[in-house]
């Protein structure tokens, strides 16, 4: 088998790939894009933080354990202003059938803070989820936390 079909295929992949990922067309010179360089638009962390978490758990229908509600505290990190936060999370596990919670394509499970005062918190927050997970099957949980204000 002549080998020089996928060598032409692979050598346009990493032209097409090395171009896109250089921010330019293939009309321009390729130039880098550096980490934390002068072109770059900063995207500063959330000054925020997710503390005291407890789960809900209940006896599903066939007596397994479950945890479908989290809360939580938010913490205000800042120390001259009050914020308000989108809190959103994910629950990773395997059941053979599904793998999130909430599922893939659905919409995420999250909520929103009220205003926090600066270098405080807001306790009792909570994230429900719809499609309740066996607590043996649990592999990951995932935060994100974005600054609204």
């Amino acid at each position: 088998m002549n080998s020089l079909p996928v060598i032409a295929v692979i050598g346009m992949l990493v032209l097409v790939t090395a171009t896109i990922g250089f921010g330019n067309t293939l009309a321009t010179t390729p130039q880098f894009n550096f980490i934390a360089g002068s072109d770059n638009n900063a995207v500063t962390a959330a000054r925020g933080n997710i503390t005291a978490l407890v789960w809900t758990e209940e006896v599903g229908n066939h007596g397994e354990i479950e945890v479908d509600l989290i809360t939580f505290t938010v913490g205000n990190e800042d120390n001259s202003n009050a914020h308000t936060f989108n809190v959103c999370a994910v629950i990773e596990f395997n059941n053979g059938t599904a793998f999130f919670s909430p599922p893939e394509g659905d919409a995420p499970a999250c909520t929103t803070t009220s205003s926090i005062a600066l270098d405080a918190e807001l306790t009792a927050q909570t994230i429900a989820f719809v499609l309740p997970v066996n607590v043996t099957e649990i592999i990951d949980i995932s935060f994100t936390m974005e600054e609204t204000s």
